[in-house]
């Protein structure tokens, strides 16, 4: 038994003394490398936007307000510069601005969210539906509610911050002041607007006040102004343009009529307008032709038998512009020797020696 008991330890040490210790070279040993998340294609890191709504490949959530803007295209126009803003509680606004036709829209109304398509239902009229490209990108449908296909941009983009709608317009209607309060009927919607006593328009009310001719009358006016926040049936002027004593509202009836039609300008000498210049004038009974040529404001006599014309030198402001000089001589230059005058299709057309130098469509701001 003791025999047994002695043999048990040695060979214990053989088996240990049998195998080397490893040797650990400090040179050699490896870094060892973090290990790395796998990337997920489109990931949407947490942030305040997307706590917001849901990420790209999730459900869509519109629990605040949002702005969308962009420039969509345009068929007959160089752009249509968008703002969308979505509010929480169901309501929308837009203000559409067709670019270079000094054309401004503004619509509200209530949106419904069906999975990612946006439906806007307008009060002023339609508008398209949207689709959530992602959760920052919407993206313009068809008439039917489908994707356009196209290599066009119809996408609008959330802006950072929501920033309320301009409400500013340009706009043409009737002015009339009476006991210290002015009121404005636009001639496009028949809205009749309490003008707001602010210094933009004081230089207005006083011009008014000065002319013998419509001092008490209404008389049509162009100016940009934007309605009140707390009251939509007031009217806050921006900046006024001027009277057209004599003119009314464009009645698409009055296929024939020149005179006491406020027109502006689309083409001269076959080269198109910017319809931002607002170069306009009115013809009125008394032979009289004025208006606004894109610089300056300008006037002069002419005489008329049948479509036979005769305009008299022009008198003008010697402003200088560099975005309207070019137009406006054009304009002044081919006024002056237009020797016919016609109204075809609702376009006003001079020309001279049968040959069309100008072309006007009646004026709606």
């Amino acid at each position: 038994m003791k025999r047994l008991v002695v043999a048990l330890p040695i060979l214990v040490l053989s088996a240990c003394t049998n195998i080397p210790a490893p040797v650990v070279d400090p040179h050699k040993v490896q870094p060892v490398e973090e290990a790395k998340p796998d990337l997920v294609t489109n990931e949407v890191l947490n942030s305040e936007t997307t706590e917001a709504i849901a990420t790209d490949f999730g459900l869509i959530f519109i629990d605040r307000d949002m702005t969308f803007t962009g420039t969509l295209p345009c068929k007959k126009c160089a752009g249509i510069q968008y703002q969308l803003n979505v509010m929480a509680d169901g309501r929308f606004e837009a203000r559409r601005e067709y670019l270079d036709k000094n054309q401004v829209e503004l619509l509200s109304g209530t949106w419904q969210l069906d999975d990612r398509t946006l439906h806007l239902t307008a009060k002023q009229g339609k508008i398209p539906s949207f689709h959530f490209g992602s959760s920052n990108v919407l993206v313009q449908q068809d008439v039917a509610g489908k994707p356009i296909v196209t290599k066009e941009n119809y996408s609008l983009t959330r802006q950072q911050n929501f920033s309320r709608i301009d409400t500013r317009m340009p706009l043409l209607g009737m002015y009339k002041l009476q006991n210290n309060e002015a009121v404005f009927t636009d001639c496009a919607t028949g809205e009749n607007l309490t003008i707001a006593m602010t210094q933009h328009h004081m230089p207005m009310m006083r011009n008014y006040q000065a002319d013998p001719k419509i001092a008490g009358k209404p008389v049509v006016a162009t100016l940009t102004a934007r309605k009140g926040e707390d009251n939509p049936n007031s009217l806050f002027v921006d900046r006024f343009d001027q009277f057209w004593p004599g003119a009314t509202c464009p009645d698409k009836a009055a296929t024939a009529k020149v005179q006491n039609v406020v027109w502006r300008l689309t083409a001269v000498s076959s080269i198109g307008v910017p319809q931002k210049l607002n170069i306009r004038m009115m013809f009125d009974e008394n032979q009289r032709v004025f208006g606004f040529a894109g610089c300056n404001n300008f006037n002069a006599n002419y005489e008329q038998k049948d479509n036979r014309l005769s305009v008299k030198p022009v008198m003008m402001t010697r402003k200088s512009c560099t975005d309207g000089n070019f137009y406006e001589q054009q304009f002044t230059k081919q006024l002056q020797v237009a020797d016919r005058i016609e109204v075809n299709q609702q376009k006003l057309q001079l020309f001279k020696d049968n040959k069309i130098v100008m072309e006007l469509v009646p004026a709606t701001n």
